[in-house]
């Protein structure tokens, strides 16, 4: 007989536990849902910053376009990232790499307000210039 009031007293803590255990878990999920997601103030950035100048230049379709003396670039309109001959990049370049540093992520949105696609080959430079400010 004392085995079996050992073993229902056993069981009891046991469930007694699973059920504490269970209600401070719950606790901790709705604390943490009625928490609100702190909010980054329009025109900062994330601290993502591969994913934060990827959305500014996604923004800058809204904007005016304007030219940084490459109007010999409206001839790439609509076409491919990927379809551009080696001497088509090379135009690119030379445009790229006659501007001021600060200037590049300028330049990727006017030509995304203008709807010119940078070729593949210069996307990850612009980034890493873009970066090194």
């Amino acid at each position: 007989m004392i085995y079996y009031i050992c073993a229902a007293v056993l069981l009891l803590m046991f469930v007694l536990y699973w059920l504490d255990r269970f209600n401070k878990t719950r606790g901790l999920s709705q604390e943490q849902a009625q928490q609100p997601e702190p909010e980054i103030p329009a025109g900062e950035c994330c601290g993502k910053h591969a994913v934060c100048e990827k959305q500014k230049l996604a923004e800058a379709r809204l904007r005016s376009a304007q030219y940084f003396d490459d109007e010999d670039l409206d001839r790439f309109k609509g076409r491919s990232s990927d379809n551009y001959t080696d001497q088509e990049v090379e135009e690119f370049r030379y445009v790229l790499y006659t501007m001021q540093q600060d200037e590049v992520r300028e330049w990727m949105e006017c030509l995304q307000a203008r709807d010119i696609e940078i070729p593949d080959e210069l996307k990850e430079e612009c980034y890493s210039m873009m970066n090194e400010m």
